[in-house]
């Protein structure tokens, strides 16, 4: 018998039909997504946790500071250096004005000459005594000069201090060296040495019982033309120094600050080659 479109039978065949046909569907794309075989991407791992930053290296501790000076330790001062060329006359030959302690110093004044016989025992504006360290040297290469060492101990200071060389013969080239050592008593050791051009330029060793300040004078004996340079060796600073060309008597001084006994010396360096009278000078407290 003939379905027309009008019949209810025939339209429900038709509706079941299209909705089988929507389930099978459904089913076959429902397995592709699935993980148990279709082709879809694998789930991704799982993110593995992130470390803890390195932590840095602990900061090495600074280094220990070297000691401070033992309290009451010899010290730099004040320190003035003076000179006159040859044929200038200048009588006397005296300091700038300094600021030295009250009490308690030690002075040591070292001389250069032009006319050896001329050396004199220095003086000052306090009144202090000084006394002569060792003998007056004469220059190999230039006999009629020479140096001389001086000290005081226990000098009485303050402000305008001024120390004082005679000039006997008030052209003469002359060089003072002065220089104070704040908390000195006694002057412990002291050495002279002259070497000629050629041979290390090498103080004599002065020995120290304890805490010192150790005062080194070169005294260079090349002739007159040319600047000079003279530097110490061995921790020993330059404080003071007449280096120029012409007629005078050249003169450079270093010091060092000990901390503990010992010896020490120090070997200068200097430009032209030449030799030298080396003084040295150990002061420890009383």
């Amino acid at each position: 018998m003939e379905q027309h479109s009008g019949d209810p039978v025939a339209a429900g065949s038709i509706g079941r039909r299209q909705t089988l046909r929507r389930l099978w569907v459904l089913v076959v794309i429902g397995s592709a997504s699935c993980g148990g075989g279709g082709g879809g991407p694998a789930p991704a791992p799982p993110t593995a946790p992130t470390p803890n930053p390195t932590p840095p290296a602990p900061t090495p501790p600074a280094p220990t500071p070297p000691p401070p000076p033992s309290p009451g330790a010899p010290a730099l001062g004040a320190h003035n250096l003076v000179y006159n060329r040859d044929g200038v006359s200048v009588d006397p030959l005296s300091t700038q004005s300094m600021a030295t302690q009250a009490s308690g110093s030690t002075l040591l004044v070292c001389v250069g000459r032009g006319v050896i016989s001329s050396h004199r025992l220095p003086t000052d504006n306090k009144g202090n005594p000084f006394v002569q360290q060792g003998a007056t040297h004469a220059y190999t290469n230039w006999s009629s000069s020479g140096t001389a060492l001086y000290a005081c101990v226990a000098a009485s200071g303050g402000a305008g201090h001024v120390v004082t060389v005679a000039k006997p013969v008030p052209a003469d080239e002359t060089t003072a060296s002065v220089v104070e050592v704040v908390g000195g008593g006694v002057v412990r050791d002291l050495q002279w040495r002259e070497v000629l051009r050629g041979s290390p330029i090498t103080t004599p060793s002065v020995t120290t019982r304890g805490p010192a300040l150790i005062v080194a004078w070169w005294w260079g004996d090349a002739g007159v033309d040319s600047d000079k340079t003279a530097v110490a060796d061995n921790g020993f600073t330059v404080i003071d120094g007449i280096l120029l060309q012409g007629a005078l008597v050249q003169c450079a001084v270093a010091v060092r600050a000990v901390s503990a006994a010992g010896s020490y010396s120090t070997t200068w360096t200097a430009t032209p080659a030449q030799g030298a009278q080396l003084w040295i000078a150990a002061v420890e407290a009383a």
